[in-house]
């Protein structure tokens, strides 16, 4: 590829510089990768720009793939993994940039460990209620290549060793505002000040249970409110049963429960990769 052009801007030093650096983008969907229809994005990337691609669960047990990379970008679309990143770095001292798309509009956070706040100073634990996702709540095509683009504007500059300031970037494709706020650090941030790694050793537990559905627990009770996921069911043209404890419903060739604690017991899952996208579809997480 011929990057000349950013030369007057940033010196042919700079463009070798970031060409002999390593980046690892988690997540390979509409942030990670531009859509490409019939092909797992994993091997369009490697076809088309020669990357490493893996097709792995990023957890405690699997983060060594994080090794080699320089700087790592979140491609992923849920909380737990991003604390796993987060404890990663910061253990590590790797720089890393938090994004975040849903509806019209997206965020951004630049982490930079002993620099800025890190992801737990803004999220100190994992919501106890499931957060809104793209699958749920919808999202315009054009947000998440904006959202990642200022995420590649941030890498670079990290990268080059320019500063970057401890704020989350905010943006409303609806609206069109922009906002910067300023993210602390937080001095009784336990990852980044107090050193503990919580989520380098919870993870999210799938099961196979004798029935051959799969179980998915999530690291910490959750408390779902069965009324708001019953009516955004709905809105989604799916039907379902509820009763004071769990909801049940079909999504194509799954069946889905959900109970109030959050646990999700899925039949017609073949692989336990499968179980956690549909868990991070309905809960977030």
């Amino acid at each position: 590829m011929d990057f000349s052009r950013h030369f007057p801007i940033i010196g042919i030093e700079g463009q070798r510089k970031l060409g002999e650096s390593k980046v690892a983008v988690v997540g390979a969907g509409a942030l990670g990768s531009w859509e490409v229809i019939g092909k797992p994005k994993v091997d369009v990337l490697k076809e088309k720009f020669g990357v490493k691609g893996y097709f792995e669960d990023l957890n405690p047990s699997t983060v060594a793939l994080l090794n080699e990379a320089d700087l790592i970008i979140d491609g992923t679309d849920n909380i737990y993994t991003r604390q796993v990143i987060n404890d990663y770095a910061v253990k590590n001292g790797k720089p890393w940039i938090y994004v975040g798309v849903l509806s019209t509009y997206g965020n951004i956070m630049p982490i930079i460990p002993g620099k800025t706040a890190c992801f737990r100073c803004f999220m100190p634990k994992l919501p106890s209620r499931p957060m809104p996702t793209c699958a749920m709540a919808g999202i315009m095509s054009y947000v998440p290549p904006l959202a990642a683009s200022i995420a590649v504007a941030l890498a670079a500059k990290i990268l080059l060793g320019e500063d970057v300031k401890s704020e989350l970037i905010f943006f409303d494709t609806k609206t069109l505002d922009f906002e910067k706020v300023e993210v602390p650090r937080r001095e009784d941030c336990p990852a980044c000040v107090g050193g503990e790694f919580t989520f380098l050793e919870k993870r999210i537990k799938i099961e196979r249970l004798c029935d051959g559905s799969i179980q998915v627990t999530p690291p910490e009770k959750m408390d779902v409110n069965l009324e708001e996921l019953g009516k955004q069911l709905e809105n989604l043209g799916l039907e379902y049963l509820k009763t004071s404890q769990f909801i049940q419903f079909e999504d194509e060739d799954y069946e889905i429960l959900i109970f109030k604690s959050g646990r999700m017991v899925i039949r017609g899952a073949e692989e336990e990769r499968e179980a956690k996208n549909l868990f991070a579809r309905y809960l977030g997480g």
